[in-house]
């Protein structure tokens, strides 16, 4: 369903967070800083009038330089991306199946660049479109590449998943130039192989990865620590930090319990199940202003907890926020969930500091 708020945004005062200003290592002293997000818009795929559109799933999505809104949407029947005003008016759909010019197979990266044009990453290439559906271009990429994503004229971001001798995969994040070659490596993982190491964490080190308007900033799960570069690849800074970790609960092993019976017994009996998460799950720019990294704690169900981080690197405090993924654009804020009936929604914040 398209909602928007009218006459009625004085009751629409979601939620307050507090972003705790450090003067010093402790915390008790600290200076409260207020926000409040409006709810503006909701996007909801279990509706009949969205459903209509053909919007029937949201996989990706990303905001241009106006406010409009670009969707993936993978279970589409003729038309993959879909891009709607600010408002939620839909503006237009395009990028139809096929293996033709302008045409997608399976999307799996949306982006769109600071000219604002959409890059769809798809099998074995890039297409690009204008952010009112014209098909722009095309072209080939390495098989190993997941996702291409543009920095500026000069300069991708590519995410690719390469095989080692030891059957081990390498998820790497690279600064490519704007032909493809591969500059810098600035960030890795290795996902080892059920059939080389005895047991192997069904909760794989992940490596992540966000760029803002100047910033790349890289990390994987097996230390909390963060990877600021510019988009030359030169490194700036790390951010670090001490963490508790998050115990997995009786329902987080009854569910990786059952994601393990869909495996014939010799596969399921090479996975392990540990104790605890990992330090983060995701990593979101506010800006170039501050960085918020998703944790594992789950105050809420839906809705998880970020710490914040300033320019500098230092922490600054943490905000509870919905939605299993998240991202900002100018003064809002948009947050995706999937609801109990398993359909997902989009929903838009305004963004209101006291």
């Amino acid at each position: 369903m398209i909602r928007m708020s009218g006459c009625y945004k004085s009751a629409c005062f979601l939620f307050i967070f507090c972003f705790l200003i450090c003067c010093g290592p402790k915390q008790d002293n600290a200076e409260a800083k207020r926000f409040s997000l409006e709810k503006v818009l909701t996007i909801d795929t279990e509706n009949n009038k969205i459903a209509e559109m053909g919007l029937t799933d949201i996989r990706h999505f990303d905001i241009d330089s106006e406010g409009k809104i670009c969707i993936a949407n993978l279970k589409a029947k003729e038309n993959y991306i879909f891009v709607l005003n600010n408002d939620g008016s839909l503006i237009s759909v395009f990028g139809s199946q096929g293996q033709g010019p302008g045409e997608l197979q399976s999307p799996m990266e949306l982006a769109i660049s600071k000219q604002d044009e959409i890059f769809i990453t798809d099998r074995g290439k890039v297409v690009v479109f204008s952010n009112t559906g014209q098909f722009i271009k095309d072209f080939r990429i390495d098989n190993e590449y997941q996702k291409v994503i543009p920095l500026d004229r000069d300069r991708y971001l590519a995410i690719a998943v390469k095989l080692n001798e030891d059957l081990s995969q390498s998820s790497q994040v690279i600064l490519c130039s704007s032909g493809l070659e591969e500059l810098k490596t600035l960030d890795s993982s290795i996902i080892e192989s059920f059939k080389k190491a005895a047991k192997v964490n069904i909760i794989p080190t992940l490596v992540y990865w966000e760029k803002s308007n100047s910033y790349i900033y890289t990390g994987n799960t097996d230390e909390y620590e963060i990877r600021v570069f510019d988009f030359d690849g030169n490194l700036l800074r790390s951010i670090k930090k001490e963490h508790e970790a998050v115990s997995l609960s009786d329902k987080n092993r009854e569910e990786y319990e059952q994601r393990l019976q869909r495996y014939p017994p010799q596969i399921r009996e090479s996975f392990f199940i540990p104790d605890v998460f990992p330090p983060y799950r995701d990593i979101v720019a506010l800006g170039d202003k501050q960085l918020l990294i998703q944790t594992y704690d789950e105050p809420n169900e839906g809705s998880y907890m970020y710490d914040i981080f300033d320019t500098n690197g230092e922490f600054i405090g943490r905000t509870e926020l919905e939605g299993y993924q998240v991202k900002f654009k100018g003064d809002r804020v948009y947050c995706l969930k999937q609801k109990d009936s398993g359909y997902k929604e989009l929903v838009v914040y305004q963004m209101i500091w006291d």
